[in-house]
């Protein structure tokens, strides 16, 4: 339910649930954000190359973790993210490395 608390005069209006914040203590956290995890991205083949929207492998150009698309689709099962940064990872070193060795 609406409680009619509003803003007024500001350039975006706030209509419901604004509530002043005017009474100390105030704290103050320093945050950050990121990406948790992507039910999309670039897509990658088993070398973790970059693959355009052709189905042609982009030279030189290697992902992994959560920058990928193409493992999860409707859910997302905790901690899977660590094991696709760290295994994609290990794999496009591995493949950027040999691309620039040859």
């Amino acid at each position: 339910m609406l409680d009619g608390n509003h803003t007024d005069g500001l350039a975006l209006e706030k209509s419901n649930w604004a509530i002043p914040i005017d009474e100390p203590p105030y704290y103050a956290y320093a945050v950050t954000g990121g990406i948790t995890f992507s039910f999309g991205g670039v897509k990658t083949d088993t070398d973790a190359s970059v693959i355009d929207t052709r189905d042609t492998t982009i030279s030189g150009l290697f992902a992994a973790g959560n920058s990928t698309g193409g493992l999860f689709y409707d859910n997302y099962p905790g901690g899977t993210a660590q094991t696709n940064a760290a295994v994609y990872g290990k794999i496009a070193a591995e493949s950027a490395d040999g691309y620039i060795r040859s």
